[in-house]
């Protein structure tokens, strides 16, 4: 055989065992993905996104951004049967909402995988319904990992996704699979005017997200009741007083009454660390401050004019 004939073989088995993949991820998840249609609260059209059942008993993954809007949700699965969908809470900080759906019979659903054994360059598969387009599959790998992403409430998401699988509107809120058909991901975002640039909040975050949703109804985290802001420290402070940090937490205002003022910050403080942990802007408190925090005490390391202080302070619920 020539070698121009191996080459073509060759080639076609690799297509053949990427097609392979490509075909038995979705066989395997297809009967998970569903269609959402949600009618508005002011009478504008129908918003449409995509979803996933990750039980056999009905719940579901979405964005909160996609229901948010309307007040009657309608989910379509795969078999074109139509449901009633009860809103079970959102996380608007993860653009995250779980969804219930009823059924006479256990349904069809995804695994979530785990988002931490993700690798560059890996392959993934996304599955939506762009444009009202039902169970659209497009493939591309993980350009990158770790991202922020700012949510629609001002935070950032962290450790999300990059991922060059082409996504439209309507894809929003389906599932970003791996080749074992496990979901590493639920798509969230584009950015407009930049091709194949696509995000994906990871299956880890999505995993505590549910779990927090079931047990409390929404998420639970942390709050101090200052009005504060990112702020930048003069290398001679970072130096005389050994910080890790490059900024600090600036404190405009202390709330009366919270979990700050009774602590005893000030406005003017600059909060340097938690628990030992360095923070060097806002988004790195938001991190710090997690539900495990509430009602225990933690350690606040601050600067206070030219000196460095610990305060023990006892975060509330945010409300």
């Amino acid at each position: 055989m020539k070698r121009d004939d191996l080459q073509i073989r060759d080639d076609l088995e690799l297509l053949d065992a990427y097609s392979r993949a490509v075909v038995g991820t979705l066989q395997r998840t297809r009967g998970g993905v569903v269609s959402l249609r949600v009618r508005p609260r002011r009478g504008r059209g129908e918003g449409a996104g995509s979803g996933f059942l990750i039980t056999p008993d009905g719940y579901l993954l979405t964005n909160s951004h996609v229901v948010d809007a309307g007040d009657a949700i309608t989910v379509t699965l795969d078999d074109g049967s139509e449901h009633a969908a009860q809103r079970v809470g959102a996380d608007v900080d993860t653009d995250l909402a779980l969804l219930r759906i009823g059924g006479s019979a256990p349904l069809q659903h995804l695994e979530l995988g785990e988002s931490r054994q993700l690798r560059v360059g890996q392959l993934v598969i996304a599955i939506g319904n762009p444009q009202g387009l039902s169970h659209t599959v497009t493939t591309g790998v993980v350009s990158a990992l770790g991202r922020s992403l700012r949510a629609r409430s001002g935070r950032l998401i962290e450790g999300v996704i990059q991922t060059d699988a082409s996504l439209n509107p309507g894809n929003s809120g389906g599932p970003l699979l791996d080749t074992r058909a496990q979901v590493v991901g639920v798509n969230t975002a584009i950015i407009a005017g930049a091709q194949l640039l696509c995000f994906a909040v990871p299956s880890d975050t999505a995993r505590w997200v549910v779990s927090e949703l079931l047990r409390h109804g929404r998420v639970r985290r942390a709050w101090l009741g200052i009005v504060a802001r990112s702020v930048p420290l003069p290398r001679r402070t970072l130096l005389y007083h050994q910080l890790d940090a490059s900024g600090a937490v600036g404190v405009d205002e202390v709330l009366a009454d919270g979990p700050a003022a009774r602590a005893g910050l000030k406005a003017g403080d600059r909060i340097v660390g938690v628990d030992g942990v360095p923070v060097d802007d806002v988004d790195a408190l938001y991190r710090v401050l997690g539900g495990e925090r509430i009602g225990r005490s933690v350690r606040v390391e601050l600067l206070r004019g030219v000196s460095k202080l610990a305060l023990e302070l006892v975060p509330a619920l945010r409300a």
